[in-house]
């Protein structure tokens, strides 16, 4: 087994969102990203500063871009799956530590 399987065990579907002007929000093509889930509802601080809750958290590594508005498919190929909005992005960077650095999508 190798380290990131180990920190992302799972796979999900992320479709960045692009700012279209006066067009609304529109989405970049799908691309599979490992990454850790977790169903969890918790209370996270969105974009505009409001408390909204959160049912996943997932985890993704650092080198990924994820802007928050983007879509994520979380558990795909299963019962389970559903395609949420990503409500706020936090960043754990571990600098020249032996730990992963990673991104931390809370979703909506």
């Amino acid at each position: 087994m190798s380290w990131d399987e180990f920190f992302y065990p799972h796979s999900v579907s992320i479709r960045n969102a692009q700012p279209a002007g006066g067009m609304g929000t529109g989405y970049g093509t799908a691309r599979t990203v490992m990454a850790e889930v977790k169903d969890e509802q918790r209370l996270v601080r969105n974009s505009a500063g409001s408390e909204v809750v959160s049912s996943s958290s997932v985890t993704v590594p650092i080198s990924e871009h994820v802007p928050v508005g983007s879509l994520v498919t979380v558990w795909p190929g299963t019962a389970r799956q559903r395609e949420a909005e990503v409500l706020a992005v936090g960043a754990n960077e571990n600098g020249v530590d032996d730990l992963d650095s990673f991104l931390v999508l809370s979703l909506k």
